[in-house]
């Protein structure tokens, strides 16, 4: 009886799946992020915050105490001092495609140093999260990834500033102000 218990237990462990390293945690989150239609950030920092709404591929609702901003395809509006002005940007277009390209396709490369912190509560507050520090070789520019069931939530750089990311794939109006 202890042989075949004894038997069961490696056969169960050698099923079990390997955890993956701390590198390949944070691709598989980025890659998820990718796959997002639409998602909420709250930024905050420097004594200063800002809200967005992002659908993909074009469109963006952005608030801050300074300014408002939504962009659909190339037409950008801004208020500001409380009137709308609008604009054809073409070179919106290429800096939204930028700034989500980042964001899906960003993963710690070989340079980058990766060490999983195990639950730690994000700066943002609520319950401990998977934590993962990330730094370049030098050991410079750190952040603190936090993931929630394998989905980035949150990124705290050591200057501060702090990304929350929620309301993944939520239906989300994006309409012109005027």
């Amino acid at each position: 009886m202890k042989h075949f218990l004894a038997t069961l237990a490696l056969v169960a462990f050698a099923a079990a799946p390997a955890l993956a390293d701390p590198k390949s945690d944070l691709m598989a989150a980025m890659m998820q992020f990718g796959k997002a239609s639409s998602y909420h950030m709250d930024v905050a920092g420097k004594g200063r915050t800002m809200e967005a709404d992002v659908v993909l591929p074009n469109k963006m609702h952005m608030t801050s105490a300074q300014f408002e901003m939504i962009k659909i395809d190339q037409t950008t509006w801004v208020k500001m001092g409380g009137k709308w002005q609008q604009f054809t940007m073409p070179g919106m277009e290429q800096i939204m495609g930028s700034v989500n390209s980042t964001l899906a396709t960003t993963h710690p490369t070989d340079q980058m140093v990766v060490t999983d912190l195990g639950m730690k509560s994000p700066a943002s507050g609520g319950p401990p999260l998977h934590a993962y520090t990330v730094t370049n070789e030098a050991g410079k520019s750190p952040s603190t990834m936090f993931l929630d069931g394998g989905r980035l939530v949150e990124v705290d750089n050591t200057d501060g500033t702090m990304v929350r990311f929620s309301k993944f794939n939520d239906p989300i109006d994006i309409s012109p102000p005027m």
